[in-house]
């Protein structure tokens, strides 16, 4: 067989392990080395039993093994592109052996969470996406078109396929009775364990009663929790719906769909699309969130348990929407001839090689920095050539860029993904010492830094960013922030303390700001938000 290429694959997670075997049979004459992490041992040792010893390649001290990159590695494979350390020097690695970086989107995730981007902002040579959606607003994000392919989704299973894989019947596990019809009820992440996510405790209380309340006697409900429940929170979703019947939340997706009747989810999952693609009835509730099916199809979005009977009672007199627009936007491509354009998609990065080599290290610069890792981010700036740009750049990383530097720093990077890195560390360092700033001439340097499609992970810095508005007069600007992002942070005592402080601090007119913040800090003065202030 001809010799493609060596492909250094880093997955991130079991499904991502699982995306790999889908990948390995379209792609005929590719080499794939795996990096091995420990949990993968733990909890997906059936896959790893199925990749060769020899092409399994075990992390050292957070880093890869001597050796790895001599072995004719020809592209960088990312399941996932969230910055942390291990990626970072991933990047770098391939960077500076001119080695393209190269990654396939997992989920529809900016069409299903309206714009908010969780994993890929680090950068990368080549983006393969499910859709034009997709591509449209990973263009709007600053990704060069260029470099966003459309490949579909090539990670779904065809019923047969689901069928032949998996034997567990549910049905007959738990009993049910012939008659009875299954409903199946999807959950999220709890922000309260994970802070990506955008569902509470609060929205989940609603969601689960909506379902429970909305049932028809004829229906057993089924609830599927997300991977990362505890026990504790495994034992709140039973108090809240103890006739159902509570599944193992690390079971696989896609075969409990095959199974049931109808999918229930917040509809920002990627499970309703699948729910969609095996032709399964829907409900959303959205408990406040926006969803592609507002636009298109309301009639399956249940905001209370009457709506949501509603909709059962629709489903039961045969009336169905159509979704192939939704199908057709999202799913544009069908998923055996996803795959092959997989295929197509690793060897166009090979034949284009890598791009812009010296931009992709400052990038990874800034990404050391914005983690705190001043003295990486550091090295790789001196081992570039000293344009103007790594000059601005080295005395942002280290704090000492003047308003008037910044302002001609900002020039040299496009995009907003690297625009709010960069404003991220410009507020650090503003907050950073005992250095005097003018506020009112930093405050527009700001512009378009709210959180708006990642709050999450901005969210210590969009504090800082209040705290300036505050202390340049736009008193308006900082409480739109604070309402912006309260209801989903709030519900954390440390956020919840940062905010009570900032109210209280700036946003009363009848003391001095230094006087009110006094006092503040001396009544909370054992909190974490105060002693993070001092």
């Amino acid at each position: 067989m001809e010799k493609k290429g060596v492909v250094l694959y880093y997955p991130t997670g079991i499904v991502h392990m699982r995306n790999l075997e889908l990948l390995r049979d379209q792609l005929p004459g590719f080499r794939f080395l795996v990096i091995v992490e420990p949990w993968m041992a733990e909890t997906a040792n059936d896959v790893l039993n199925r990749i060769d010893t020899e092409d399994r390649v075990i992390i050292e001290n957070n880093r890869l093994p001597q050796g790895v990159w001599e072995k004719g590695v020809n592209l960088l494979f990312l399941s996932m592109a969230y910055p942390n350390p291990f990626r970072l020097h991933l990047v770098y690695e391939a960077a500076s052996r001119e080695i393209p970086v190269i990654a396939i989107e997992e989920v529809n995730q900016l069409a299903l969470n309206d714009g908010i981007i969780n994993h890929y902002f680090l950068p990368i040579d080549y983006l393969a996406v499910p859709s034009e959606v997709e591509k449209s607003k990973f263009i709007d994000l600053g990704v060069n078109s260029e470099r966003i392919t459309v490949i579909g989704w090539p990670f779904y299973d065809d019923k047969a396929a689901l069928r032949s894989r998996n034997q567990y019947d549910i049905r007959s596990q738990y009993k049910i009775r012939p008659e009875k019809k299954i409903c199946l009820l999807v959950l999220g992440s709890l922000k309260e364990q994970d802070i990506v996510s955008i569902e509470t405790s609060k929205i989940r209380t609603h969601i689960i009663e909506t379902t429970v309340n909305g049932l028809s006697e004829n229906f057993q409900l089924f609830i599927k929790p997300h991977p990362v429940e505890t026990e504790d929170t495994l034992e709140e979703i039973r108090k809240l719906a103890p006739s159902a019947v509570i599944l193992n939340p690390k079971f696989p997706i896609e075969p409990l769909i095959d199974q049931v009747d109808i999918v229930v989810n917040r509809g920002n999952s990627q499970v309703i699309l699948l729910a969609l693609l095996q032709l399964k009835s829907i409900i959303v509730v959205p408990a406040g969130l926006k969803t592609i099916f507002h636009s298109a199809h309301k009639a399956v979005i249940a905001e209370s348990a009457q709506q949501f009977h509603r909709i059962l009672v629709e489903y039961s007199r045969g009336k169905h929407p159509d979704y192939r627009e939704i199908l057709n936007s999202h799913f544009p491509i069908d998923h055996r001839l996803s795959l092959q354009k997989a295929s197509q998609f690793f060897a166009s990065a090979l034949k284009e090689k890598c791009t812009g080599s010296f931009e992709k290290k400052m990038y990874v610069a800034i990404l050391y920095a914005f983690l705190g890792d001043i003295s990486s981010a550091n090295q790789i700036l001196d081992s570039l050539t000293e344009r103007e740009s790594v000059i601005l750049l080295k005395k942002l990383v280290n704090r000492k860029i003047s308003i008037v530097e910044f302002v001609n720093l900002l020039p040299f990077f496009t995009g907003k993904i690297i625009t709010w890195h960069i404003q991220a560390l410009f507020l650090r360092m503003l907050f950073s010492g005992s250095a005097k700033h003018n506020w009112i001439l930093a405050a527009p340097l700001l512009k378009g830094f709210d959180g708006d499609v990642n709050p999450h992970y901005f969210i210590d810095d969009i504090l800082k960013r209040i705290e300036l508005e505050y202390l340049a007069g736009n008193t308006e600007s900082a409480e739109k922030l604070i309402h912006k992002i309260y209801d989903d942070f709030s519900i954390f005592p440390f956020y919840h303390q940062a905010f009570d402080m900032l109210k209280y601090v700036y946003g009363r007119k009848d003391k001095s700001p230094s006087f009110r913040k006094t006092l503040w800090l001396l009544k909370n003065f054992f909190k974490p938000y105060a002693r993070h202030c001092i």
